[in-house]
């Protein structure tokens, strides 16, 4: 094969890589017109974001990877009298294979992006669960640079340069951001932990063993914002989330039990003290915005107290912030009733009893106190 005979294959080459990469935009043009929604329709198809986001870059594609061989068989076979090192033409296949993988890597980034973005708009947010809503934003950001990362050391050894070395020192210096990093890592993780297990939504009352109570308004990566009953918003860093006792009172679903306890004198009659108050928590019940009304109360006696026969009522608000409305209620209520009744709430009261008391001065006699009058004393104080 004689020197005219290589350029003439280059050129040929160079020609139907156009021919091809013509026909390519064309069908995918047409393609784009077929798959492209109405206006009715809403939301495009994934083979049209896929149609659209190939529109491009893969014409691109085809027009270096037919140039970088047309040009560097003609480098290769250039002669001018004197022989021409094949160094050129092997940078100009380097060139081309690292410019063809760069586009490559935009095309993957670009179609991973927008499949991710319509998962978004077109599942995650038709679903009960909140995961994903909250992961596919953060795998948007992740895509393109492990994508692009793996182009480049894809380019790096197209251009016979050892990454081994490179990957050593990324290993030590990664290790080294990781213990600079060490808190904000453990947020991360623990944001991965709080957002995957599922058991904490926005919305949600939650109170943190011996922190803050409130409504969880964001669930991010480094922390949880909740926002507090003085409507206040506290910042909690997602590894105290994952260290802590956490008890969320809108699960498995938002009713709360209510209990007051309470006592009445051993005098009281006690089958009409619990006639009274199971009377009063029912009423409650149906008349309260704050209780479920397809809730039984329940009513039993607890102790035999130092003052008092203790008893607990039992009821069920709907919510967190409604069990204190209608726990003040019942005890407003039961508190009136038993009033009403003259059922009697001792204070707490210590009964002295004294028997003796010394003699002040020899051969001088003292009665003893009466136990009425100690008694008295100690109720004036």
């Amino acid at each position: 094969m004689t020197i005219d005979d290589e350029y003439t294959i280059a050129i040929v080459f160079a020609i139907v890589t156009v021919v091809i990469a013509a026909i390519l935009q064309i069908a995918l043009k047409i393609a784009k017109n077929r798959l492209a929604p109405a206006p009715s329709e809403g939301n495009p198809t994934v083979k049209y974001l896929i149609v659209n986001a190939v529109d491009g870059p893969a014409v691109l594609i085809v027009l270096l990877a037919g140039a970088t061989y047309a040009s560097s068989l003609a480098i290769d076979h250039w002669h001018t009298g004197r022989d021409i090192d094949a160094d050129l033409a092997l940078l100009t296949r380097r060139a081309g294979s690292v410019a063809v993988v760069a586009v490559a890597a935009h095309l993957i980034s670009r179609i991973g992006s927008l499949l991710l973005g319509w998962y978004a708009a077109n599942v995650a947010a038709t679903t009960s669960s909140h995961i994903d809503d909250q992961l596919v934003p953060s795998f948007q950001r992740m895509l393109p640079i492990l994508v692009y990362s793996l182009a480049i050391l894809w380019a790096l050894a197209i251009f016979e340069i050892q990454i081994s070395p490179l990957l050593a020192t990324l290993g030590i210096g990664g290790i080294a951001i990781a213990l600079a990093a060490q808190p904000t890592l453990s947020n991360y993780f623990a944001g991965t932990y709080v957002i995957s297990e599922g058991e904490i939504h926005i919305g949600d009352f939650i109170e943190i063993e011996g922190g803050p109570s409130g409504y969880v308004e964001d669930i991010s990566w480094r922390s949880t914002k909740v926002r507090s009953f003085f409507n206040n918003l506290i910042i909690i860093p997602n590894s105290m989330m994952a260290e802590n006792m956490i008890t969320n009172y809108s699960r498995p679903a938002p009713a709360i039990n209510v209990i007051v306890n309470c006592g009445v004198s051993y005098s009281s009659d006690l089958q009409q003290v619990q006639d009274i108050a199971v009377t009063a928590a029912r009423e409650l019940a149906v008349e309260s915005e704050y209780a479920v009304t397809d809730s039984e109360p329940s009513f039993g006696f607890d102790t035999f107290g130092d003052s008092n026969i203790d008893f607990w009522v039992f009821i069920q608000a709907t919510d967190r912030v409604g069990a204190w409305y209608l726990k003040s209620d019942l005890i407003k209520l039961i508190h009136r009733r038993f009033n009403d009744a003259g059922i009697a709430i001792n204070y707490p009261i210590r009964h002295l009893v004294v028997d003796d008391v010394p003699e002040e001065e020899e051969g001088a006699d003292r009665e003893p106190t009466p136990p009425e009058q100690i008694v008295e004393f100690v109720r004036n104080g």
